[in-house]
């Protein structure tokens, strides 16, 4: 096989398989990069839909480097827009997965507590935050 075959026939079928994800599973709605500036002055990069098109070149290549010398080009080529298309789901989906893990271990974490009014030092009245089987136990004692 020759270079072109090897590196540059796969990242195209993925760039291409990118941008058929973006038709697909965006309805083919394509939003150009860009940059913002916060109002402390940070810089953040946001990368659009070219990011589905980089992760499909991406996916597209990495897909069939194990198995290059052993499977014709039309595979090859097969392989790679079919990575591209769903490359970029896997990764949301497993970013996903990933959020919610972390969410319901957050939420589990912050159902430990409660507020509780507490007044101190006359009328004044405070928000204090403790955990749930210290509350109950001193409402129980009350």
């Amino acid at each position: 096989m020759s270079l072109i075959e090897i590196i540059v026939l796969p990242m195209l079928m993925g760039g291409i398989g990118g941008l058929g994800h973006i038709l697909v599973f965006k309805d083919g709605e394509f939003t150009l990069p860009r940059k913002f500036v916060t109002d402390e002055g940070e810089k953040h990069y946001i990368f659009g839909s070219s990011k589905d098109i980089i992760i499909g070149i991406i996916a597209g290549f990495l897909s069939v480097l194990p198995v290059m010398d052993t499977v014709p080009v039309w595979y090859v080529i097969y392989i790679s827009l079919v990575s591209g298309i769903g490359g970029s789901s896997v990764i949301t989906r497993k970013l996903e997965q990933n959020l919610e893990c972390t969410r319901q271990h957050y939420l589990g974490e912050i159902s430990r507590y409660q507020f509780e009014t507490a007044s101190h030092q006359g009328s004044t009245i405070h928000n204090e935050v403790n955990t749930v089987g210290d509350v109950e136990r001193r409402e129980s004692e009350n």
